[in-house]
């Protein structure tokens, strides 16, 4: 068990941080978006720019500035920041001492819920809008599979939670 703390504690770093990035870029971009400023640049055919802060370096590049195109960035880029930010709470919930917490029911409960409820509500809003060409129905069914998963592993948990409020009782 002292590997999966480790390995859960290093993850839950590494993919809190990946989700900070990917808000914090959905942010940027929708800021750049709507007021445009110095980091903004349109491009030949309406294609869009938005650069490193303070450099003349491109950070995102869009293919054509329009509402839906831009709608599509900052939905994609915000629903995978949340995505990696409740995967981090499950990986939060694997490096505690106590394995068999509330707080960490809520946090597999919280990963089944974005993966079964929220994710494909989302993808179907995103595939209306989409410009683009994504595999939709594989993403669903990728985020459903996740979900179902993790919906298992969170009635394991509730019955651990059960037995070790019980087992509390005795002591």
């Amino acid at each position: 068990m002292k590997l999966v703390r480790i390995i859960a504690s290093y993850l839950h770093i590494v993919v809190k941080i990946v989700a900070v990035a990917y808000l914090l870029t959905a942010f940027y971009t929708l800021i750049n978006c709507v007021f445009g400023g110095p980091f903004f640049e349109i491009m030949e055919e309406n294609r869009f720019a938005i650069n490193f802060p303070f450099t003349n370096q491109h950070f995102l590049l869009g293919s054509e500035f329009t509402l839906e195109y831009v709608s599509e960035m900052v939905l994609g880029l915000a629903l995978y920041g949340l995505f990696f930010w409740v995967l981090g709470n499950v990986f939060k919930t694997f490096k505690q001492e106590r394995l068999f917490t509330k707080d960490g029911l809520k946090n597999l409960k919280q990963f089944y819920q974005f993966n079964l409820l929220l994710y494909p509500i989302a993808a179907v809003l995103w595939s209306v809008i989409s410009i683009e060409d994504f595999p939709f129905f594989a993403m669903i069914v990728a985020h459903a599979i996740m979900g179902v998963f993790i919906f298992f592993m969170a009635a394991i948990f509730q019955q651990g939670v059960s037995l070790q409020n019980e087992q509390d009782l005795y002591i």
